[in-house]
C-alpha cells in the first residue's frame, strides 16, 4: 500500500510538472500553428512585426514562411534577429552562459529543451516541436534583409557597464559552454535580464528604423520583443493597428 501511494504521488508530481510546462508554452504561443502579424504605419513608413519563437510547431513555421513569401513579393525589407557570436572569445561565451542561466545553443534550442527539460525533468510536451528554421529556409531573401541585432561582445559590455563585471569562477570552466554549468545559479533580476536581452536590443532595431531610407520593413524578432518594439514605434508617431 505504501508503495502504491508513493508511486501515485510520484506520478502526480511529474504529471503536474508537465501540465505547468505545457500551460506556460501555451501562454507563450509556442504551440501556435499560425504566425501573428502586427501592423504599424507612419507618414513615411509601413512596418510589420512578425513575432516568432526559437522553437515551435512545423505548421507554425509553414505559416510564417507563407507570410514572409507574401511580404517579399510586396518588396518589404526584412530585419532579422540573431546575436552575432561568430568568433566570440571563449570567456564571452562563458559569461553569457553565466548571465543567461542556460547553455549556449550549439545545435538549436530544441536540443537544450530535450536534454534539460525532457530528460532531466521528464516533461511530456503537448505537441511535436522543432527548432526555428534558418531564415533562408523561411524564405527571407538574402539580398532583401539584414541582421539587425547586437554582437555578443556588445551585449556583455552593456551588462557589465551598467550592472557590474561578470566574474568567471573555476567552476565556469568545468564544462563546455554548450553544457550546463556546475556553478551555483548566477542571480540576475528579471528587470535586469529584460533590460539586457530585450530593451537594449530593441533600441538597436528602433535606432535603425530612425535612419532607414526604405519605406516598407518587416521585422522578424522573438515574440518577447514585440511589446517594447510597439511601444518604441508609438513613441515615434507610428499608428499601431490593434
Amino acid at each position: 500500500m505504501k508503495h502504491l501511494i508513493f508511486f501515485s504521488i510520484f506520478f502526480l508530481l511529474f504529471s503536474c510538472q508537465s501540465m505547468l510546462f505545457n500551460a506556460g508554452f501555451e501562454a507563450l504561443g509556442i504551440y501556435d500553428d499560425e504566425a501573428k502579424l502586427h501592423f504599424s504605419e507612419s507618414d513615411s513608413k509601413k512596418i510589420i512585426l512578425l513575432p516568432t519563437h526559437h522553437i515551435g510547431t512545423q505548421l507554425y513555421y509553414d505559416d510564417l514562411k507563407y507570410k514572409i513569401d507574401s511580404l517579399a513579393a510586396l518588396n518589404f525589407y526584412f530585419y532579422t534577429e540573431r546575436v552575432k557570436a561568430e568568433g566570440a572569445k571563449d570567456s564571452l561565451l562563458r559569461k553569457f552562459r553565466k548571465f543567461s542561466g542556460n547553455p549556449v545553443p550549439s545545435s538549436g534550442y530544441k536540443n537544450i529543451m530535450d536534454s534539460v527539460w525532457g530528460k532531466k525533468y521528464k516533461i511530456k510536451f503537448k505537441k511535436e516541436l522543432i527548432d526555428q528554421p534558418d531564415y533562408s529556409d523561411l524564405g527571407v531573401p538574402a539580398n532583401q534583409s539584414d541582421n539587425v541585432d547586437s554582437t555578443l561582445e556588445e551585449l556583455i559590455t552593456y551588462y557589465e557597464n551598467n550592472y557590474g563585471e561578470i566574474i568567471l569562477a573555476p567552476c565556469d570552466f568545468e564544462t563546455k559552454f554548450t553544457e550546463e554549468t556546475t556553478c551555483p545559479k548566477y542571480k540576475v533580476s528579471k528587470s535586469i535580464r529584460n533590460d539586457v536581452l530585450q530593451d537594449f536590443r530593441n533600441n538597436i532595431v528602433l535606432n535603425r528604423i530612425d535612419i532607414e531610407t526604405r519605406d516598407k520593413i518587416a521585422i522578424i524578432y522573438g515574440a518577447g520583443h514585440t511589446p517594447g518594439l510597439l511601444e518604441g514605434l508609438k513613441a515615434r508617431g507610428f499608428k499601431i493597428e490593434e
